[in-house]
Parts: C-alpha cells; sequence; structure tokens
C-alpha cells in the first residue's frame, strides 16, 4: 500500500521562491519533490505567477509567513488603514489595536457609508496576518533627540580632533542610563491549567549608572552609581566595585559629579556646575586637557 502524501500549503515566502527557481530553469518535477507537494501545484503558481507577485508588491514586510492570496470582506476599506497605517508609521506614531479598530470603523463608515462593520478582535487579527503587521515594544529613546543637530556636531568633533592630533585613546565618552532593578518581566509563561496570571504592583526603585571610557577601551573609569539610600546595609563591610554616590531621586546632579574624581580628573574639570553642562563642555576643556598629556 502507497503512502499518501499529507496536504501542505505553501506560504508566500516559499512561492516566490520556487517562481524565481522556475525562471532560472529548475524543473517541475524536481521543485515539487524538494516542496513537498504535487506537479499539479507547481503548474498552477506558475499560471498564478502575476497575481502573486503583484500581491506581494503591495505588502510592506514581504511575503513572510502568509500562505492565501485571500482578501477581507472589506479591501478598500482595509487597503486604506494600511496605507493610514504607514503614513502614521513614517512618522514614528506608536500604533495600538484599539488605534486600528477605531480607525478601521471611521474607513468603513465614509467607504460604505454604512454602520454594519464590527472591528472585533478576530477581524484585527486576520488584518495584522494579512497586511504583515506585529507588534513590538517601543525602546530607547532614538525620536527625543535633535537629530538637526548631530551632523554639525560630528564635523566639529572631527575638526577639533584633527586640530588637536588627538589619538583614540585620548578620546572620552559618558553616558548615563536608568535601571529599575526590582521590575520584574510583565509576560510570563503559564502552565495548561491556568486561566491567567495574576500580577503585582508594579515596584519603581531605581538606581542611575554612568559609564565612561576612552575610545579604544583601554581605559574605564570605575562605574558611576547613583541610589537614594546614604549608606544601603547591604554594602556593610564590603568593598564595592563602583564608584556609589546618593541622591533623592537617584538622578546625576552637580552633587554626584562634582563628588566623582576619578571622572573630573579625566575630564579636567574642578567644578562641574551640573552633569549635562559638563557635557557640554566635552570639545572644549575636556580635550584641551587630555592634549597635554
Amino acid at each position: 500500500m502507497s503512502n499518501k502524501r499529507k496536504h501542505k500549503t505553501l506560504d508566500l515566502n516559499n512561492k516566490m521562491e520556487i517562481l524565481k527557481k522556475l525562471d532560472s530553469g529548475e524543473n517541475m518535477c524536481k521543485l515539487a519533490k524538494e516542496y513537498g507537494v504535487g506537479r499539479a501545484t507547481i503548474h498552477d503558481l506558475k499560471k498564478k505567477r502575476q497575481k502573486i507577485v503583484d500581491h506581494v508588491k503591495t505588502m510592506e514586510s514581504g511575503p513572510g509567513k502568509r500562505k492565501t492570496l485571500k482578501v477581507g470582506d472589506c479591501p478598500k476599506m482595509e487597503n486604506a488603514l494600511y496605507m493610514w497605517f504607514l503614513q502614521r508609521r513614517s512618522k514614528h506614531t506608536p500604533i495600538s489595536g484599539e488605534i486600528l479598530k477605531t480607525k478601521a470603523i471611521e474607513f468603513y463608515k465614509k467607504i460604505t457609508h454604512k454602520d454594519d462593520f464590527r472591528a472585533s478582535d478576530g477581524w484585527l487579527d486576520k488584518f495584522k496576518k494579512r497586511f504583515g503587521i506585529r507588534l513590538l515594544t517601543v525602546s530607547g529613546e532614538k525620536l527625543s533627540s535633535d537629530e538637526s543637530a548631530v551632523q554639525p556636531f560630528i564635523q566639529h568633533f572631527k575638526n577639533k580632533v584633527e586640530e588637536l592630533g588627538l589619538l583614540p585613546d585620548q578620546i572620552y565618552n559618558a553616558d548615563e542610563s536608568g535601571l529599575f532593578w526590582r521590575l520584574l518581566p510583565n509576560k510570563t509563561f503559564v502552565s495548561s491549567i491556568e486561566a491567567s496570571a495574576p500580577g503585582r504592583k508594579v515596584s519603581k526603585d531605581r538606581i542611575t549608572f554612568m559609564p565612561c571610557s576612552n575610545a579604544t577601551g583601554t581605559h574605564k573609569l570605575d562605574l558611576l552609581v547613583i541610589g537614594k539610600a546614604k549608606n544601603p546595609r547591604a554594602f556593610k563591610n564590603i568593598c564595592l566595585p563602583v564608584c556609589y554616590k546618593n541622591q533623592s531621586r537617584s538622578w546625576v546632579t552637580r552633587e554626584a559629579t562634582q563628588t566623582n574624581k576619578n571622572l573630573n580628573q579625566v575630564m579636567g574639570i574642578s567644578k562641574p556646575s551640573s552633569y549635562h553642562q559638563t557635557a557640554h563642555l566635552y570639545c572644549s576643556r575636556w580635550i584641551k586637557t587630555l592634549s597635554k598629556k
């Protein structure tokens, strides 16, 4: 008794690969065996080539794992919603599922002049799959930076380094960051018998740390760590591998940088007014001091 071949549905990524291999002259029977489908499937893909290619071109994220060319019940509304989504994301606007559903209902009313569409969670899930939309966590502070000031600073910095004849060993960089050290993960794996995952009140205990090193990495200053407690009980009778300072809100302030002798010695600054003003002296007093070494 011969083994019946199990039905297999190819995703659009595999379909595009097959079409490219057909264009290069590969045999249909060989491709059918390679992808575990019938020869008729390869033949159908060849017949629907233009339809598949045109559909993939409309997908911003490429073919991905999607398997069919099916469209929603109201393709005009979904296309309009997707175009709006791309426009908003080009401006880095965060978009949630609720925002997409609200906008979908708005577009549906404008296009069809009807009020019988309900943007359910099921519709949203299928819409995201059709257009290759996925969920990411917004992170970092890139969009808060002044991009117009980047290139002028890079050129000014390059000119200053060349003017003073500095080596990478003489160029340092320092930056601060926060750490919520008691914060638990907001996602968890659960067993099959758990219906939900109850949580706890979010802890906001925070420290600030500031690493500093030269460009080659051959000289790294002790990590500056700023916490709220002046003399934490856990630090009793131990030698810390970091430079610890305290501040009521765990912020990098004038007092913290003023008492960090290690940092000030490298930067050549005796009385910094604040961390941010200290940073602004990067291209003047700091480099001038280093050039004398």
